[in-house]
């Protein structure tokens, strides 16, 4: 299977709220279509100590206007079926029903999580909105401007 890989650019702000994902969703729209989270990350490099609390967890709306982000392929000759967004109006998700939640501090503070083989997080092809289609991350607090960062890796 390909790998690709996405996160956020350098001039990334995000901003804080319990139930949404805005810095990256992965969406797959192709029926019949499947991509694995394979591995994650966050971090930060900020030179004052600021609490975050970061998920990744399952979209529950349609969300609208998307910007794209960079998908880089780890294997030459393939193009993914998956994208990589963040949105106009932000990508819900229920508050305390997420994949993965951590608590970090921004400065210098981040880590990243490689899922073992068969726990990968599926997400499998639909309509927007369609239940599985999405995964996103998004932070419950901490919001400072170009001081943070987050990234996936997949396969399909």
């Amino acid at each position: 299977m390909a790998q690709y890989s996405s996160g956020t650019p350098n001039t990334f702000t995000p901003t804080a709220a319990t139930t949404s994902a805005n810095a990256i969703v992965l969406t797959v729209l192709t029926a019949g279509q499947l991509a694995r989270v394979k591995m994650f990350n966050w971090g930060g490099a900020s030179l004052t100590s600021t609490a975050y609390v970061t998920q990744w967890a399952r979209i529950t709306n349609t969300a609208v206007t998307p910007t794209a982000r960079l998908i880089v392929s780890n294997n030459p000759g393939t193009t993914p079926i998956a994208t990589c967004n963040t949105y106009g109006t932000a990508a819900a998700c229920t508050a305390d029903q997420y994949l993965f939640k951590q608590s970090w501090n921004l400065l210098g503070g981040g880590g990243g999580i490689v899922l073992p083989i068969g726990g990968e997080w599926h997400v499998t092809g639909g309509a927007l909105g369609t239940l599985y289609s999405q995964i996103g991350v998004g932070n419950i607090t901490g919001a400072d401007a170009n001081s943070s960062s987050y990234g996936l890796q997949w396969e399909e």
